[in-house]
């Protein structure tokens, strides 16, 4: 039946937090925040970073 709890084999709770958090006060296209946080997370890749911002439905940057 699955897993109960959804959550990355690749990312720990701490750094699916940052990405959202980051994602949150930025507004920055994906491609640019891959960019960004690879700095401080050096195995995130951009179908982690696409899954992540999926899982917590922050995936759409909001058009002002």
């Amino acid at each position: 039946m699955g897993p109960k709890e959804v959550r990355s084999a690749v990312l720990t709770p701490e750094e699916e937090a940052a990405i959202v958090a980051f994602r949150r006060f930025t507004l920055l296209p994906l491609d640019d925040c891959l960019y960004a946080l690879q700095a401080g997370i050096p195995h995130l890749t951009r179908s982690s970073l696409h899954r992540c911002l999926q899982r917590t439905r922050h995936i759409k940057v909001a058009q002002c």
